[in-house]
């Protein structure tokens, strides 16, 4: 879910189809679009801290900006770090831990792999998430899907295309020949084929 590779993504779905009911799927689906289609930190904010902290009511603590939520399920803390209209990283406090929103290999993750369970434990915690980017002035318009087959339609092309930069296209390979020499095979007494070569 939390994969930049929409191969492992695919496989993942593949291999979880077997088990898991399709609507658990889906909506695992469409919470990886939403992750997917986040700002990546560090950004540049359409508005300033100051403006960000009156219209989301941010306080300013020691060298972040900060809001404390009392969600259903748990209370938890967001951090803004930046300066003037530019944030650097977001952190989240909860259940006793601290995590940085940002994963340390953003070329592999969408978000940080630690908070992916506290995402799907926590639903308050990304809904807050997604109301900070609108805050933010920042746009967010992810995909949703009603079925795993839309999903897996969506995406066919680029998974392919991702699987050939992955593998190759198999034009460095040596080719089959279309026709083989007679010398590859031979018969045996119980009327089988055994391969020579």
């Amino acid at each position: 879910m939390n994969s930049t590779s929409l191969v492992e993504a695919t496989l993942a779905m593949e291999l979880l189809s077997e088990t898991v009911p399709e609507r658990a799927l889906i909506t695992a689906a469409n919470i990886r679009e939403a992750i997917k289609e986040l700002p990546r930190c560090p950004l540049a904010m359409a508005v300033d801290f100051d403006t960000l902290s009156r219209v989301w009511d941010l306080e300013r603590v020691g060298m972040g900006w900060e809001r404390r939520f009392d969600d259903s399920d748990a209370e938890f803390t967001i951090v803004l770090l930046g300066e003037g209209n530019f944030c650097y990283d977001i952190v989240v406090r909860l259940s006793g831990r601290t995590m940085m929103w940002m994963p340390r290999s953003p070329e592999e993750d969408f978000i940080n792999p630690d908070l992916v369970d506290l995402v799907m434990e926590h639903r308050g915690l990304l809904r807050t998430v997604i109301d900070l980017v609108g805050a933010m002035g920042l746009p967010f318009s992810p995909a949703f899907y009603l079925s795993l087959e839309d999903w897996q339609q969506e995406y066919a092309e680029t998974t392919f295309n991702e699987v050939v930069q992955l593998f190759g296209d198999g034009k460095d390979r040596p080719q089959r020949p279309t026709q083989l020499p007679m010398n590859y095979f031979r018969k045996i007494d119980t009327g089988g084929i055994n391969w020579l070569g």
